[in-house]
């Protein structure tokens, strides 16, 4: 299975280099990746200095977003149900194998 290489920084320095596994019908990974990436900046870009969003908020904000995009796309709910949550276990099963470690500054 094809995976996609990638880093996630914390705001503290902590860094995660995770091995996300790619679905087989994956038309890009770069696109993937860049997707990814502008998600986490928007979501940080937003969140950043504001004490009236927790974790949990952005959690339940992605969780609608990607109930919203699923919608969007038509077809069997069944199946995008099937398809999103598989997607998300073996992304949180990659992500919670990540060890973290201090992330060089420059």
């Amino acid at each position: 299975m094809e995976t996609l290489a990638f880093t996630a920084v914390t705001s503290s320095g902590r860094a995660y280099d995770i091995a996300f596994p790619l679905h087989p019908q994956t038309r890009s990974a770069q696109g993937v990746s860049d997707l990814l990436t502008a998600v986490l900046e928007a979501v940080s870009r937003t969140a950043e200095g504001r004490n009236d969003v927790s974790d949990g908020d952005v959690f339940q904000a992605l969780a609608m977003a990607l109930a919203v995009r699923a919608r969007m796309v038509g077809g069997s709910a069944e199946h995008l149900e099937s398809l999103v949550t598989g997607l998300f276990a073996d992304a949180h099963a990659a992500a919670r194998q990540a060890q973290p470690y201090a992330a060089g500054r420059a």
